[in-house]
């Protein structure tokens, strides 16, 4: 029997998760973790969660600036809509909520479904560059560990020391130069299809042209509202302060690792904690089970490990990391999700529609939408 597309990627997704789990927990001895966990400091996740909240506060705020040429919207509703769509990033395959928020949106302030979605692609292209200018940072003010030594390059702060790979951080600053340059053409492609759209459009109907009629028509659809999107670009001020937000979202999260960190006694440096944070959205983009189990572990361990952090102290502090980035999202997102008035069958039932492939019926979906 033909596997569908939907079943192979969903395939691949448990496979993934399951060997990262195995690489995680393999070398665990249960004895130790539950030591550790029993003598963390736990009053570090109350000012963590707050961390965690004020990202999706940003969010909702880029997103606003993001819509600001099409409707003015409030960040609560925003706030709202971004948070049902990181639950059902949580708990649904297929990453469902990145269509799920431009349908609620198109529901609850009537804007055009094309345009909110070409607004959240717009959304992601910011979290790359943002990431990006993160990375180059990071990278760049990471010691550099002197050639003399062979293995690692030891710090002393006032009540910590952490190790740091030699091996690893030239390795890592050699693409420092290369993350720069992917930002560099990357912007410089989306200035350019704002500055000229027909001439960019053309190039796609050359490249569509052997495509069926409807289709091609669909597809130049999706671009100009993409346009569309991107004329946010075209005032210089919002396009800078998008940016700074879509950083200042990376430092966040930096700082929630950093700050996490201090439950369990590691004391990373800040950088050292921003790294983490790299590493860890660089494993997430990767296809997996919902909620990002095992991916999210061996991603957090494996980076904690290049600054010395000994195995059962970083497995501890990647569990309590991921409850805290995974539950109080999820369960938030619910809670605006009834606060919306919409059923979860609603939103099981687009996650079905585009699994499938029905891009053309998912706005019949959102008219259902109670």
């Amino acid at each position: 029997m033909k596997l569908k597309k939907k079943n192979v990627l969903f395939i691949v997704s448990i496979t993934i998760s399951i060997v990262c789990t195995w690489l995680f927990v393999k070398h665990i001895d249960w004895l130790l973790l539950k030591n550790a966990l029993g003598g963390a400091n736990y009053w570090f996740i109350i000012p963590t969660l707050i961390l965690t909240l004020l990202v999706y506060i940003v969010r909702a705020l880029r997103w606003q600036v993001l819509l600001s040429h099409i409707k003015r919207i409030s960040v609560v509703n925003l706030l709202s809509v971004t948070s049902i769509g990181f639950m059902a990033n949580n708990i649904l395959p297929a990453r469902v909520g990145e269509i799920l928020r431009p349908f609620i949106l198109t529901k609850k302030e009537n804007v055009k479904f094309s345009t909110s979605f070409a607004t959240v692609i717009v959304e992601r292209i910011f979290d790359m560059l943002g990431l990006i200018l993160f990375t180059v940072v990071v990278i760049a003010l990471l010691p550099h560990p002197p050639a003399t030594q062979e293995n690692s390059l030891t710090h002393v702060s006032a009540d910590h020391v952490y190790t740091i790979k030699e091996s690893i951080i030239p390795s890592l600053k050699k693409w420092t130069e290369i993350f720069a340059a992917v930002g560099v053409v990357t912007i410089g492609t989306l200035f350019s299809v704002v500055m000229r759209p027909d001439f960019f459009k053309k190039i796609l109907f050359n490249l569509c042209a052997f495509l069926p009629h409807k289709l091609r028509d669909k597809v130049l659809g999706l671009y100009e509202s993409f346009v569309y999107g991107l004329k946010i670009l075209e005032d210089k001020k919002q396009t800078v302060w998008i940016l700074m937000l879509s950083l200042f979202i990376w430092v966040l999260g930096g700082a929630e690792i950093y700050l996490l960190g201090f439950s369990f006694h590691m004391h990373l440096p800040f950088m050292g904690a921003c790294l983490v944070a790299v590493c860890l959205a660089l494993a997430v983009a990767l296809p997996q089970a919902p909620g990002f189990v095992g991916v999210f572990h061996i991603a957090v361990l494996k980076s904690l490990h290049i600054f010395g952090i000994e195995t059962t102290a970083a497995q501890s502090y990647a569990i309590v990391l991921w409850a805290i980035s995974i539950l109080p999202s999820t369960l938030m997102g619910f809670l605006f999700l009834w606060r919306e008035g919409i059923a979860f069958r609603e939103v099981i039932k687009l996650e079905e529609e585009i699994a499938e492939g029905k891009l053309e019926e998912l706005e019949g979906v959102t008219r259902d939408i109670k």
